[in-house]
């Protein structure tokens, strides 16, 4: 018994998902099983609901999201059973897909009854069969002794036989014209037979390659260890998406093309996240993230309108009566460029929301700089890189920061157990003067995060992500930036 999700809108519309694990989790958190886009699917909680198998039934389940989730149009208050066909919505006007359980029992329709017809010459009187007689044939008459002494004449044509030669004299070249273009019927249909032939069989020979690729990926994950708890989650999460994608090209028809591209992107994608993974398994984060963390920040964020935001920002500077923090712009302040109504920074590990206020924002980069008022201070970075330093493509780096924001598990309790800060693995994938590339992860809340070298040292600061690539590939502000920043303070 497999689960198959067909997505029916959304950001992944037209894509389909077959798991055969007994515990899917849905959400737009990335170690869901069953995942959504972090940046476009805002109305999916990281951690919305999740499907159990129990027995020969599967078992559907919300888990305290903040939309709430719909079978059929009816919002669920309780675990519901699932059947194929029922449409699951995540929120009112979310994105909605369609369950089906694969390995249900089919009976085959069987072929109606056809009378064969009785052999050619023969007459049917009801279940009998006679053969069919026809009268003698009438003997010509005799010729008389005069008619056989006359001599012969070779008789011309008559009308009927020359107009019988007439037409098939006009009819001739038709024949042979018919003929040609029959012939070049034959030909092109084999030709057409011999293009599908051999499209379907290089789909299936691309399926096969595909399929050792993915069994190459699931060795080469393996090889990997690490005794960071983040990077062991990492590591299960790249695996079974490894898993997911072996399951779905085996289950794939090999003439389907748009199947077989779909599933070629997400190999791309995971073999990318293995890369990253192969870079920082020896990449000691936890220590970053433990030298660091008490620094970073959660930023509360209230516009006119009344609609409340987060972000991630990161403390730089403090003295006895506070101190500064860095941010982006696009967190504390809207499209007209005016200025939140109220910013509050709650610390890593902590509950208690402390004002803060912009000082100033880089004229051309996406950062700004609060200043907020504690007494006797608060931990900072350890270090800022150096302002001309480039990192380079390839090396490993950590991210500090609050992706999804409060919409993560236990996030809404953030009051009582104060919040918490992911650490977050990736790689350097491009360098530019303005701008500093990460094969990683991101999504909506993490803008503001810093990001680390392998020294420890701040090296940029995440700000967004490109569209459609599920948070994997993000982008960020070059420290350089961040020290101009500083500079004019």
């Amino acid at each position: 018994m497999k689960a198959q999700f067909s997505f029916l809108s959304g950001s992944r519309t037209g894509q389909t998902d077959i798991f055969s694990q007994p515990h899917i989790t849905i959400g737009r958190h990335p170690q869901s099983t069953l995942r959504f886009d972090p940046d476009l699917d805002l109305d999916v909680s990281g951690h919305h609901a999740k499907v159990l198998l129990e027995g020969d039934l599967y078992l559907l389940r919300d888990l305290g999201s903040t939309n709430g989730t719909l079978v059929n149009g009816r919002r669920l208050t309780g675990d519901h059973v699932l059947v194929s066909g029922d449409k699951i919505r995540f929120g009112v006007s979310g994105p909605e897909i369609q369950f089906t359980a694969i390995g249900e029992l089919r009976t085959p329709r069987s072929a109606p009854a056809v009378e064969a017809p009785g052999p050619v010459g023969t007459v049917v009187f009801g279940n009998a069969q006679a053969p069919a007689t026809a009268p003698p044939p009438t003997p010509p008459p005799a010729l008389t002794p005069e008619q056989l002494r006359a001599p012969r004449r070779t008789p011309g044509p008559g009308a009927t036989t020359r107009v019988k030669i007439e037409v098939q004299r006009q009819t001739k070249g038709l024949r042979r014209t018919a003929i040609g273009l029959f012939t070049l019927l034959v030909a092109l249909s084999g030709a057409l037979l011999w293009q599908s032939w051999d499209t379907g069989r290089r789909l299936a020979a691309q399926r096969q390659a595909l399929l050792g690729q993915v069994d190459s990926l699931v060795g080469e994950i393996s090889s990997l260890s690490s005794t960071s708890v983040e990077m062991r989650a990492a590591l299960d999460s790249a695996r079974q998406e490894a898993g997911r994608l072996h399951v779905q090209l085996t289950a794939a028809d090999p003439d389907d093309a748009k199947t077989i591209a779909d599933l070629r992107k997400r190999l791309d994608a995971a073999m990318r996240q293995q890369r990253t993974l192969a870079g920082v398994a020896q990449f000691d984060a936890g220590a970053i993230a433990t030298k660091n963390q008490d620094a970073i920040a959660m930023v509360f964020v209230q516009f006119a309108d009344g609609h409340i935001f987060t972000g991630t920002a990161f403390a730089v500077r403090s003295d006895p009566t506070g101190g500064l923090l860095i941010t982006n712009r696009h967190v504390v302040t809207d499209s007209n460029g005016a200025v939140a109504v109220r910013i509050g920074i709650v610390f890593q590990g902590t509950n208690k929301n402390f004002r803060a206020d912009v000082v100033r924002v880089h004229p051309d980069a996406d950062l700004a700089l609060l200043r907020t008022t504690i007494h006797k201070g608060f931990p900072t970075v350890e270090q800022l890189g150096e302002a001309n330093r480039v990192p380079a493509v390839g090396s490993p780096a950590a991210i500090l920061g609050f992706p999804l924001g409060l919409d993560v598990a236990g996030g809404q309790d953030w009051g009582r157990l104060g919040v918490a800060a992911t650490l977050t693995l990736g790689t350097v994938a491009r360098t530019l003067p303005g701008l500093v590339q990460l094969d990683s992860y991101g999504a909506q809340g993490s803008s503001g995060s810093p990001i680390f070298d392998r020294q420890g040292q701040v090296i940029a600061v995440l700000y967004g992500g490109q569209p459609g690539s599920n948070g994997r590939i993000i982008y960020s502000v070059p420290v350089r930036q961040v020290q101009e920043l500083l500079a004019a303070e």
